[in-house]
């Protein structure tokens, strides 16, 4: 046992007491100096990558709130497609859903104005024509009116459902465990919320919003017919 101690300590004299290892408070000096001298690298290191990543954070531009988010769909297909997750659970759980249909438009713009793209046929006519530049100004202000009418839409919501914009001015909202009674309450809620002004462009503006809602299972069990439903109930309150 002796004899094994005295290996070990002969093999590692790191293990070894200072009195048993010549120079050993010079040796241990350097040691310790050795140690903390890589410590204040290190930490030298650590601290200027923190730092780069705060410069690098600040460079970077602010992001949208994704919260306001709301994706866009070209048809109704689309659209079914999207709910076809929930709508599956409804059936497999007996659950309840509804679809609330908006269609919105700028208020001051006539009810049979649109503001359409010229088919392949005429695009060169439209470039060239003196409106061009009026037509191409409608659409950019379309565009941001539609993106405001959705954020707003989207915060006035649950987080637990869905909202989508389909095509150029329609909006779809999937009402998570809400029946034809609650997609009424909700209806009427936003009724008021997206009728208020929106700035647009430096301006303000007024949206004409007409609504329509569908329940599961009456009002159709896939998501297209659902959204369908919806949009003739719209009209059915428009006539």
């Amino acid at each position: 046992m002796d004899r094994a101690a005295s290996a070990g300590r002969v093999l590692n004299p790191l293990h070894s007491s200072p009195a048993e290892r010549p120079g050993a408070a010079r040796g241990h000096g350097s040691v310790l100096d050795l140690e903390l001298s890589r410590m204040s690298l290190s930490t030298a290191i650590v601290a200027s990558a923190a730092m780069e990543e705060a410069q690098a954070a600040l460079a970077k531009p602010a992001r949208q709130t994704s919260a306001l988010w709301v994706p866009r769909v070209d048809s109704l297909a689309e659209f079914g497609l999207m709910i076809s997750r929930q709508l599956t659970q409804c059936r497999r759980y007996g659950g309840h859903l509804s679809v609330l249909w908006l269609e919105a438009a700028q208020a001051d713009a006539p009810e049979t104005a649109t503001v359409a793209a010229p088919v392949s046929g005429e695009a060169q006519a439209a470039d060239d024509g003196e409106g061009a530049a009026e037509h191409a100004a409608a659409l950019e202000t379309r565009s941001q009116l539609m993106t405001a009418v959705g954020r707003r839409l989207r915060s006035r919501v649950r987080g637990t459902d869905m909202v989508l914009q389909v095509g150029e001015t329609s909006f779809a909202v999937l009402l998570l465990d809400a029946g034809l009674r609650e997609a009424h309450l909700v209806q009427h809620r936003l009724a008021v919320a997206l009728n208020s002004p929106y700035s647009v462009d430096a301006r303000t503006m007024q949206v004409r919003l007409q609504m329509g809602t569908a329940s599961f299972p009456e009002g159709g069990v896939r998501g297209a017919d659902l959204a369908e439903s919806a949009r003739q109930d719209l009209r059915r309150r428009r006539c």
